[in-house]
């Protein structure tokens, strides 16, 4: 008689990519490692600002939450809420 293994399952990747102030970069990627590395960020273009940022399926709202609270500092686009 074979008894099952109880294995747990390694959660998914998630990849989103985003346009940020190509100044931004590294900051953050600073802040991502600073959160426990919640998140892999990888830059597409330094010119253009294009990175993409990998996380686990479970850490995905936290990610992302992180993100738009910091979306302000990011945006390479002008708001018109600024100034």
């Amino acid at each position: 008689m074979h008894r099952a293994s109880s294995v747990t399952p390694v959660p998914s990747m998630v990849e989103c990519y985003l346009l940020i102030r190509a100044e931004k970069i590294s900051w953050l990627q600073f802040v991502l490692e600073g959160h426990d590395g919640l998140a892999i960020l990888t830059t597409i273009s330094s010119k253009t600002g294009l990175v993409r940022l990998q996380t686990l399926a479970p850490r995905f709202g936290e990610t992302m939450r992180l993100v738009n609270a910091l979306a302000a500092d990011l945006s390479p686009f002008r708001s018109h809420l600024q100034d």
